[in-house]
């Protein structure tokens, strides 16, 4: 159930019947290369969640189209919070579920960038409103290993699916909107060391690392296989939410912290590291 699509009393209606869970998903604005638009990972965020809802007793908050993007300083289009801002965004929005009847949030961002804003929210939360249970699932921890086993199907590197507007984030997006990805403005980006890169994208932002802002190379992306990539994103996220649901009231958080996996290294991924996890 969308939030924003019902009326007060449907709302109230559902929490007395027992649905007490809210999805807040956070997106961001800001460049992914020439070929992807702005909100790219708001869309993504989106498809997700409204899978979720699908298979469990949800209420879908509306998205935060703005995250933490300071990396992509230099591209026309961005639109970036400070963590502190997209924190307290979060903790006030919290506030006002909790006062309706929510007992349970989940937050679920695609944009990594995002991370150190979570870990405040998470913070004042655990002080402020230690009734409601928290859940900040770490994307890459509890899907990494599923969308990587989508991309060795087909016999791609990782370098391919890249950390930021890459072929996996590419083929999700002409799986989801095929109207606005400009394919014949697609061209490989930064496709060496990614661990290399990740330390320089950190360092001194994405412009340093890649002139058009891609991190992978999306050439070979298509609409079949970013659609396996999502329902390989959701089965995962569905399993651990299923698992959560069940557990006592309390704050629960899967980090945004290093998170490699020996699958993850076999296939020569990426050793996450720091904040930043697949960068959205």
């Amino acid at each position: 159930m969308k939030l924003a699509e019902l009326t007060w009393p449907m709302v109230a209606k559902a929490v007395a019947a027992g649905v007490t869970t809210v999805i807040l998903p956070l997106g961001a604005t800001e460049q992914h290369g020439p070929h992807l638009p702005l909100g790219t990972d708001t869309q993504r965020a989106v498809a997700l969640v409204e899978r979720l809802a699908e298979q469990l007793p949800l209420l879908v908050a509306p998205v935060i189209p703005m995250g933490c993007s300071d990396e992509h300083s230099g591209f026309a289009g961005l639109l970036s919070l400070e963590a502190e801002t997209l924190a307290a965004v979060i903790v006030d929005c919290a506030r006002r579920m909790a006062a309706w009847g929510i007992q349970r949030l989940v937050v679920l961002s695609a944009h990594g960038g995002n991370g150190r804003a979570l870990a405040l929210a998470e913070a004042r939360l655990r002080q402020e409103l230690p009734q409601l249970a928290l859940w900040i699932p770490d994307a890459m921890k509890i899907c990494g290993e599923a969308v990587l086993a989508v991309a060795q199907q087909d016999g791609l590197l990782f370098t391919a699916l890249g950390l930021h507007a890459g072929e996996w984030e590419t083929s999700e997006l002409l799986c989801l909107c095929p109207e606005q990805v400009r394919m014949d403005q697609a061209a490989p980006g930064y496709t060496g060391d990614m661990d290399a890169g990740l330390a320089q994208l950190v360092a001194s932002g994405t412009r340093s690392l890649a002139a058009t802002g891609v991190v992978g190379d999306p050439c070979s992306a298509n609409a079949e296989r970013g659609e396996r990539y999502l329902a390989a994103q959701a089965a995962c996220y569905a399993t651990a939410l299923k698992q959560w649901l069940i557990q006592p009231n309390r704050i629960e958080r899967h980090r945004y912290r290093a998170a490699t996996s020996d699958t993850v290294r076999r296939t020569g991924a990426l050793r996450f590291s720091g904040r930043f996890e697949h960068r959205g």
